[in-house]
């Protein structure tokens, strides 16, 4: 019997303890403390602004391609041509928005941009005979180089991988268009050939990005992006620039700085009364009732 009525005397303390403590619970937006990664209601605004600098380079297969050209029944023009990247400036400015009912993007966001594409191609020849392949002229050397600078416009959906309190890895998927409003080519002899993709370039796109949460009310995200389909001028699906007689890949390098913007939390934060923890908002509805009566 003694120990049917410690256990129901121990039973009631700590019911007790638990009722007090449920009584004294703080809302959720108290015990979360905001500690989400990306901006949330309603600690902060659900779109802002963001601004990135960067640079390019043109990547190539880095070895030397062979081609023929004037191929006859006795001789051929024999050319070899390796495709040089170098690097150019990026530059980005546009506003992004949350989805708090998508299932996969955590983000959009759109803008403009400026890309500056720079590289160069070397290319040696000469004609040799058939089928000994013996030179019959000299080596001929030659070398182009080209300049292609682009105001874009862009947009991007973007799923977040949290991976600790302040990092996330970043997956974006969009297209930009653009159009080449400097375009400088120099000429290559015939016949290596001399193509560029045209002023006007559209392509979808992929980015890979790590994401920081810094103190403040500001996220960095430094990101790799390349194209995954050209959409105009369309290559039969590839993802390449063709210039010259070489073909180059662009991969754009950017820190994005994403300002988080607060939200006017005056209204949305829980304050403790003699009746327990109420909106100020719902205070003074009450204040207003009381004067009416």
């Amino acid at each position: 019997m003694r120990l049917v009525l410690t256990i129901a005397f121990i039973s009631i303390l700590f019911s007790g303890n638990l009722y007090a403590q449920k009584g004294r619970k703080k809302p959720v937006s108290f015990q979360k403390h905001y500690n989400e990664i990306l901006p949330k209601a309603p600690q902060y605004k659900m779109s802002g602004w963001f601004f990135a600098p960067g640079a390019t380079y043109m990547m190539t297969p880095f070895i030397y391609q062979n081609r023929t050209f004037d191929e006859t029944s006795t001789q051929k023009f024999d050319a070899r041509a390796r495709g040089l990247g170098r690097p150019g400036i990026y530059a980005e400015v546009g506003r992004y928005k949350m989805l708090p009912y998508w299932k996969f993007f955590k983000f959009m966001d759109y803008g403009v941009s400026y890309k500056g594409l720079r590289g160069s191609e070397k290319a040696n020849g000469q004609i040799v005979s058939i089928p000994s392949e013996a030179p019959i002229s000299a080596l001929e050397e030659t070398e182009g180089t080209f300049g292609f600078h682009y105001a874009e416009a862009f947009v991007n959906f973007n799923h977040i991988w949290r991976i600790n309190k302040y990092n996330f890895i970043q997956h974006s998927l969009g297209a930009n268009a653009g159009y080449a409003f400097m375009a400088n080519q120099s000429a290559a002899p015939d016949p290596f050939g001399n193509e560029n993709p045209g002023k006007i370039a559209a392509q979808l796109h992929y980015k890979l990005g790590f994401g920081i949460k810094m103190r403040g009310d500001w996220l960095i995200i430094p990101a790799l992006e390349t194209p995954i389909l050209n959409a105009w001028p369309f290559e039969n699906g590839r993802s390449f620039y063709g210039f010259f007689s070489s073909r180059y890949r662009p991969v754009i390098f950017s820190i994005r700085i994403m300002l988080m913007r607060p939200a006017n939390t005056l209204d949305c934060t829980p304050v403790r009364t003699r009746e327990g923890w109420k909106m100020p908002t719902d205070m003074d509805k009450q204040d207003q009732m009381d004067g009416v009566k």
